[in-house]
Formats: structure tokens, sequence, C-alpha cells
């Protein structure tokens, strides 16, 4: 094996998880807060990508149209909690499951109606600078990734840890019925994880889409299935679990494919990984028993 060769694929998997962790720990937060699956926060991520291109065709700054996509996707994450999951909360949780699915089935057929069915290019010139080092290569938006998400990660601990607000959700994620007693907003607290969580997601979708230079409308489908698997094999509610599991699935996936003739996709290989974990410690990484 080349050490080269096995240091760029560590390159690639690194940049792989961080996109993965921006997906799993939103739908960490949402689960850890509401107890439900939010499989539209796919389309978030999708919707993140379609805005990203979009503001980055108007403003021709990548940073611009960056902070733009996350702070519509906010919005639209808010939307959606407060218009669609917040009226259905006193119902079964498989029907706030069931209009999620719908939801996202819907956004998708949104996103082909407004831009198209075709795959859409997301090239940024700035960001295709190339480092190299010790036989690996890294871009400039591999660079932009890891930087991203250790600013991103960083500031969530700080909001969650260190505001009003961060305290109050930590409140409701433990015991929601004890926090509103104490008269703690658990509403707003909601709403604030779902912004922040669906910000969060919307930086994935750029990144992505910049990374592969492709925008379509079915890039959130298999993320959907996967974002789930993260947050069970990181211990449902666990955002440290769901990140550690996300860099787990991406250097799994990655030196796999690369290295063993195992018949399976990369979607595949995410899967197997699930139902392994699932038989060997069913409350995931850090869950509790």
């Amino acid at each position: 094996m080349s050490t080269g060769i096995l240091a760029q694929q560590l390159v690639n998997a690194l940049s792989l998880g961080a996109v993965y962790a921006m997906i799993a720990v939103g739908l960490a937060m949402i689960y850890g807060v509401l107890r439900i699956l939010h499989i539209a926060h796919a389309v978030i991520y999708a919707a993140g990508a379609y805005l990203g291109l979009y503001f980055y065709g108007l403003a021709g700054n990548f940073v611009l149209a960056l902070i733009g996509a996350m702070v519509v996707a906010g919005i639209l994450g808010g939307a959606i909690e407060r218009f669609v999951y917040r009226p259905m909360l006193a119902k079964p949780r498989i029907v706030i499951l069931i209009a999620s699915i719908g939801l996202l089935v819907c956004m998708s057929d949104l996103f082909r109606i407004l831009a198209g069915p075709h795959q859409l290019p997301f090239d940024v010139p700035a960001l295709q600078t190339r480092y190299g080092w010790e036989g690996a290569q890294a871009s400039g938006v591999d660079l932009y990734i890891w930087i991203g998400t250790a600013l991103v990660f960083a500031a969530l601990w700080l909001f969650l840890q260190r505001t009003r607000m961060g305290f109050a959700i930590r409140a409701v994620a433990q015991d929601l019925e004890t926090a509103q007693a104490m008269g703690i907003n658990a509403n707003q607290c909601v709403f604030a994880v779902f912004v922040v969580g669906s910000a969060i997601a919307a930086f994935g979708g750029v990144m992505v889409a910049v990374l592969y230079n492709a925008v379509y409308t079915t890039m959130g489908d298999m993320v959907a299935y996967k974002g789930l698997a993260l947050i069970v094999i990181g211990g449902f509610g666990s955002m440290t679990g769901a990140a550690i599991a996300s860099f787990i699935l991406g250097i799994t996936e990655t030196i796999v494919t690369t290295y063993t003739q195992i018949p399976l996709s990369r979607d595949g290989i995410a899967m197997l990984l699930l139902v392994l974990l699932i038989l060997v410690r069913p409350q995931g990484l850090l869950g509790k028993s």
C-alpha cells in the first residue's frame, strides 16, 4: 500500500466525514429535543446547494453565497418547524415521520420544477488551487470544509454551553415537561434548534456541491438515510456521537472502496456498518443503555 495513496484517501475521507457531520449533528439536535426523525432535513441540505449556487451567481463571491445560503436555509428550517411539525406534535410520532417523508418528496419535486431536472455545475475557480504534502493533495474546497467545520462546531459549542438559549435548549432536551414547568419557552427552543440545524445542513450542501461541482434535485435522497444511520450509530440525540460516527463512516467508505473487493457501493457500506453496529451496540457509540 503506497503511503502517498493512503494519505490522499485520508484527505478525501476527512472531507467526506466533515460533510456527513454537518448533516448528522443537526439531525441529532432535533432528535434530542423533539424525539422525531426529521427526514426532510435532507432537502434543507439540497436547498442549501441550490441557494449557494443562486447567490454565487448574483454576488460572484463564494463567502457571501455560503452565508446567504445558510441564512435562508435556517429560515426555511424554522418555517418547517413552525407550520408543519408544531401543529402535529400532539399526534403520534409516526404522523410526523410520514409528514417529513412527504415533505422530502414534495420539495425534491419543487427543486426539479424551479431549477430543472438536469445537473447544474457549481464551479468556484478560486477554490480549485491544490496544496500538496507527503504525496497527498488537498484542494481549496477541502480546506474550506475542514476550517468551516471546525468553526461551525466551535460556534455551536459556544452557543449551547455559554448562552441562555443554549442552556434552555439543553434543559428541554433533557426533560421537556420539567423545562416548561420551570418557565422555559419550549417552542422557542425547538424553533432555534431547527434554524441552527438547518443552517449547518446548508453549509454541508454547499460544500458538497462545490466539491463535486454538481447540484441536482435528488442530491438529498441518500443523505436522508445516511443521516438517520449516523444518529443511530452515534447514539440517538448525541451530537458528539453523531460527529464521531460521521468521520468513522467517511473513513470506512473511502478505505473499503479503495482497498477491498467488497461488491458494495458507498451507500451499501454505510448501511452494512449500521447493521453491524446495531448488532454489537444497539444504543450507539455514545448512547445510553
